[in-house]
Formats: C-alpha cells, sequence, structure tokens
C-alpha cells in the first residue's frame, strides 16, 4: 500500500456541468447568482470518421473567492436520464457569510420567480436553501456555523466504522 501523501488540493478551480439552454444557464448564472461572466469557448470537430461531429460551447462563472463553475452545452444535445441516485445526494452547496445573508439569498430567489426550499437546520451546523439552476442543478445556499476540529474527525472516523458494521450486518 502506498504512503499517505502529504499533497493536498489548494482550493476548487472549477466544477462542470451540463446545461441544455446556455442562454439561460448564462442569465441564471450572472443575473439571478450575481457570478462574473470569465469567458466561453467553443469546439467543434467534424471528421470522416464520426457520425455526428462533436461540438460545444463551454462557459465559466466566477464566484468571490477565485473558484468557478463551467457549462457545456453540447451541439448534439444530450438525453437527461434519471439515474436512481436520490436528488439529495447530487448537489452544489455553496457557502453564505451570514444566516441572514441566507435569507437575503431566498428574498433573491423569490424575486426571480424561483421556487425555493427552506431555510433548513442542518444539525444546527449549517443553514440552509435549495434552488434548482436551469440545467437542473440543485443549489443550496448554506451557511456552517460549526467548525470541524480533532474531535469531529475522531467521531466521524467512529460512524465510518459502524457504517461498515451494520452494512456487513444487513448483507447476511
Amino acid at each position: 500500500m502506498p504512503a499517505k501523501t502529504s499533497l493536498q488540493p489548494r482550493g476548487l478551480n472549477h466544477h462542470a456541468y451540463a446545461t441544455l439552454n446556455m442562454d439561460e444557464t448564462h442569465h441564471f448564472w450572472t443575473e439571478v447568482m450575481g457570478c462574473k461572466f470569465l469567458g466561453a469557448y467553443a469546439f467543434q470537430e467534424s471528421g470522416h470518421d464520426k457520425p455526428i461531429p462533436d461540438s460545444y460551447v463551454h462557459s465559466l462563472y466566477g464566484m468571490s473567492d477565485g473558484s468557478a463553475l463551467a457549462f457545456f452545452e453540447l451541439g448534439h444535445g444530450y438525453e437527461k436520464k434519471d439515474d436512481g441516485i436520490p436528488k439529495y445526494t447530487k448537489h452544489l452547496a455553496l457557502s453564505c457569510d451570514s444566516k441572514e445573508q441566507v435569507k437575503q439569498w431566498h428574498e433573491n430567489f423569490t424575486a426571480h420567480g424561483l421556487e425555493v426550499i427552506g431555510e433548513i437546520d442542518h444539525e444546527g451546523m449549517w443553514l440552509s436553501i435549495y434552488v434548482t439552476d436551469p440545467s437542473g442543478l440543485v443549489i443550496e445556499l448554506t451557511h456552517q456555523s460549526h467548525t470541524f476540529d480533532d474531535n469531529d474527525a475522531a467521531e466521524g472516523l467512529e460512524v465510518l466504522r459502524q457504517w461498515r458494521k451494520d452494512k456487513i450486518a444487513l448483507k447476511q
């Protein structure tokens, strides 16, 4: 088994998602979310060996910490399929500076005519609201009031150990 690495990513550069409508996505991320439009580029490839040319437009939207979200609209589209994994396990959580800011986001989304789920208090650690962007991406706006420490890590390792035992027991 290789030795544990001392490397650690500095942070999130960008996370990419697919969209069916770049115009709606661009409006949402610039006008509703207030992100800075960083740029876009297009790629088109047509060759004799490809029945459908590969093409897409790729755009990036920046957040105040320097990270970004990227979206791809494919030239030939794609079919959205339910993969059977619950939607709540696939979401983008964005940090807010305070509980008051979470409430301001709630008001902002409502003013834009968007359905908002929450405010939900998660175990006293996060206060969150949820909204869905035009591409179907579930977005959580959250204020984290708890700073994780070594005790949380130790308790978490015990939770993982117990989860493994319970999972094995369920299979028997």
